[in-house]
């Protein structure tokens, strides 16, 4: 059996066309799917740091974040040719 961190990693990046509502019916899928595993959900809980939907929303929200064009992870370089040497 894998490490449970490893496994919850990989479980959540393979669900592709997640949105943020979808938070609570993708943790109790997760759940099930653990416990189909072999993972005790105290074990899910402790690799969750005891909130498995806060976990997942975060998951969610940084991957919505990461692969949107509207709001890029590293913002472009700034023109500062309006200063004209006085920084």
């Amino acid at each position: 059996m894998r490490i449970i961190d490893d496994w919850l990693e990989d479980w959540i990046s393979e669900r592709t066309n997640v949105l943020a509502d979808d938070v609570v019916s993708l943790s109790g899928r997760l759940r099930q799917s653990a416990l189909d595993e072999g993972y005790s959900l105290k074990t899910l809980d402790h690799a969750s740091n005891g909130d498995l939907n806060r976990y997942v929303r975060r998951a969610v929200v940084h991957r919505l974040i990461a692969q949107s064009a509207i709001a890029p992870v590293t913002p472009p370089p700034r023109d500062t040719s309006f200063l004209n040497g006085f920084v």
